[in-house]
């Protein structure tokens, strides 16, 4: 998505603000990211989340949006673990819309900077052995899918044919049989190396249809899914601190409860903080990084 709008944009002013763009991803990202951080730190002050073992050192990378590097190095805070891929996403973003305002091929350049990065994580998967920390950066900072992603981008900005076949009814099944596999069993495993780069594959057909295709198989577009789309940050961000806090308060009140009831009660409560959150903190920076966008992606309301 952000590849196609920085397209769209790029079309229709013959450039990419860069200031504006990264305006944007701050009122987005940042205000949901340190309010977490925030409630974390508290939360290790009242013993309610586990110790870390250095928290300035940890505190270090997930400040400065590296909480990948945090997370392999075993610095991660647990209730703010999942944050990890907001640094990946953080650090695409220092170098993506520079890529895009500089050049017009871009699907050679896309294809390029894939192949190159899976050469590269190749190189180091047969080099360097899993205990180590590049071996583990690669592992988890996923550039490479990332760029799989603006490829589709690509596909679907310059109407290319491939589009046609990701459209055919049996490429959408395919796809959505393999997810439900992933989900109810396992991903689909040929070769660890791999592994990511082959299931994005699937997923990016699925992406793809739903959102751009008017004969797609399932269609995502109604009122319940819109809404958990506008709160899903949300629910991503706080989920982990949910678990902790109602995990927590189980243990003080001695409750016995069975695994249906937990996660029902930690669904309804994460979507009731996701809900409030949305409304109360995010909105009002949604609508400062509406003042910053050319093409308008979502109705923040």
């Amino acid at each position: 998505m952000i590849t196609y709008l920085l397209l769209l944009e790029k079309k229709s002013t013959n450039s990419i603000n860069l200031k504006n763009f990264y305006l944007r991803r701050i009122f987005r990202i940042w205000p949901l990211y340190y309010f977490t951080i925030i409630i974390s730190l508290i939360l290790i002050f009242l013993n309610i989340v586990p110790q870390v073992s250095n928290l300035y050192s940890s505190l270090f990378f997930y400040v400065f949006f590296m909480a990948n590097i945090g997370y392999i190095m075993n610095l991660a805070i647990s209730s703010v673990t999942p944050l990890w891929s907001v640094g990946v996403e953080e650090q695409f973003y220092l170098i993506w819309p520079h890529i895009l305002k500089r050049t017009t091929k871009y699907l050679e350049v896309f294809i390029c900077l894939f192949l190159l990065f899976l050469i590269f994580k190749f190189t180091i998967y047969i080099t360097l052995t899993p205990k180590s920390v590049v071996y583990k950066f690669f592992n988890v900072t996923k550039i490479d899918v990332m760029t799989m992603g603006a490829i589709g981008a690509i596909l679907v900005y310059s109407k290319s044919r491939i589009i046609q076949i990701i459209y055919r009814k049996e490429v959408q099944l395919i796809s959505w049989l393999i997810l439900l596999y992933s989900i109810c069993y396992e991903p689909i495993h040929f070769y660890s190396f791999i592994d990511s780069e082959l299931n994005a594959v699937f997923y990016l057909i699925i992406i793809l249809n739903v959102s751009t295709n008017k004969d797609t198989l399932f269609s995502l577009e109604n009122k319940f899914m819109n809404f958990i789309g506008k709160i899903s940050y949300g629910i991503y961000v706080y989920h982990m601190i949910i678990i902790y806090l109602v995990s927590f308060t189980l243990k003080i009140l001695n409750y016995q409860l069975n695994h249906i009831s937990i996660f029902l009660i930690i669904l309804i409560l994460t979507t009731l903080v996701a809900t409030l959150s949305y409304k109360l903190i995010e909105t009002p920076f949604l609508r400062m990084k509406d003042k910053y966008s050319i093409i308008k992606s979502t109705n923040t309301k």
